[in-house]
């Protein structure tokens, strides 16, 4: 059976075709990757004639193990993208004989729920907001039978930018654990809010796996580079699955310097979270639309127009994104460029709601 792929963010050349507009004239908004990338400077270019050595993997997964708070870099898995974990690990679970049924939250990032069925599994979406999360959580991972059940949590959440803690994380883990279940937490968006991420806490939980995005916070998305953090056999199992050479040599060198980055880091999360509160500054006053969440690198709002803004705007060159589940909601990225402030204020303001 053939399953239709969901619609993502960055379609720049559907876009294009649909209003007429050259790709390269678009203002594309309809992500959640930052604008403004980490600074690329010149590297030796060796990285792109020799297949990558063993010893810069290594000297990625520390400088990640660094940066996300790992005890140990045998927790992690590398991967040219989250995008290829995610469909790679319901696969491998399936290897090790785990058919049980995949526990989507959602409303979330449609990949989730289309890979766990690809792989055969019986799969639910789990209807939530982000003030009954933790509960439908705990009352999947609490409830009797269903051993090798997995959840699957995207935390900060991905359109509505819900956040679970993680002293509440590290309960629901534990509960897994306990009841013979799985709980998988994406924190593609958790660069700007590290103090929640799980990562810390990894060694102490056994049934837990963790995604995170390199591209999405330091804006090389095209980069491809995704990691997957899990109790350390798990991991050289997974290791071995993806096979050598999955990091292309300039990304390795790349993220490794981007990783060690801390004033970068630092003073891009203040940047995002000021830009956040100017983005929804400028949509109130120029729409009828109300914020519904978000996080520093995305915002989600709702409104009865929301699919005219969204039009408007297109024949303006600018992208955003629209839900096919729910035509009300809209999420905006953030313009990195004074420029690209402006030109988006300028097509909000002969917007007639």
């Amino acid at each position: 059976m053939t399953l239709q792929s969901p619609s993502h963010g960055g379609a720049i050349d559907k876009a294009a075709e649909k209003y007429g507009i050259a790709p390269q004239e678009w203002l594309d908004l309809s992500t959640g990757i930052n604008a403004t990338p980490w600074p690329i400077s010149s590297f030796d270019p060796i990285h792109w004639q020799r297949l990558p050595l063993a010893s810069e993997l290594t000297a990625l997964k520390q400088a990640a193990a660094d940066y996300y708070g790992i005890p140990d870099i045998k927790h992690i898995v590398c991967a040219p993208g989250t995008q290829a974990l995610i469909q790679a690990i319901p696969f491998w679970f399936a290897d090790h004989g785990k058919h049980a049924t995949a526990h989507i939250i959602g409303p979330t990032y449609a990949e989730h729920a289309l890979g766990w069925k690809r792989a055969g599994f019986k799969t639910k979406t789990v209807m939530t907001t982000p003030e009954n999360r933790k509960t439908a959580i705990a009352d999947i991972l609490g409830s009797p039978g269903g051993r090798d059940d997995i959840v699957i949590l995207v935390n900060p959440n991905n359109p509505d930018g819900g956040l679970i803690d993680q002293v509440t994380l590290t309960e629901l883990a534990r509960m897994a654990t306990e009841n013979g279940k799985w709980l998988l937490i994406d924190e593609a968006f958790m660069d700007c809010s590290p103090k929640h991420s799980i990562c810390p806490k990894c060694h102490e939980l056994d049934h837990l796996i963790v995604l995170r995005s390199f591209g999405k916070f330091f804006g090389l998305a095209g980069l491809r580079l995704g990691c997957a953090v899990m109790r350390p056999d798990l991991a050289a199992d997974l290791t071995d699955r993806i096979g050598p050479w999955a990091i292309a040599g300039p990304a390795l060198a790349i993220a490794c310097t981007a990783f060690g980055d801390r004033a970068w880091q630092s003073g891009m999360r203040n940047q995002l979270s000021d830009d956040a509160k100017r983005l929804d500054a400028l949509i109130d006053a120029h729409s009828d639309l109300a914020l519904l969440g978000g996080t520093s690198l995305f915002r989600l709002y709702h409104g009865k127009n929301a699919t005219g803004l969204a039009d408007h705007l297109g024949t303006q060159g600018i992208l955003v994104r629209l839900f096919d589940d729910n035509a009300g909601r809209i999420r905006f990225g953030l313009p990195g460029r004074e420029k690209d402030w402006q030109r988006l204020e300028r097509a909000l303001a002969v917007f007639r709601n």
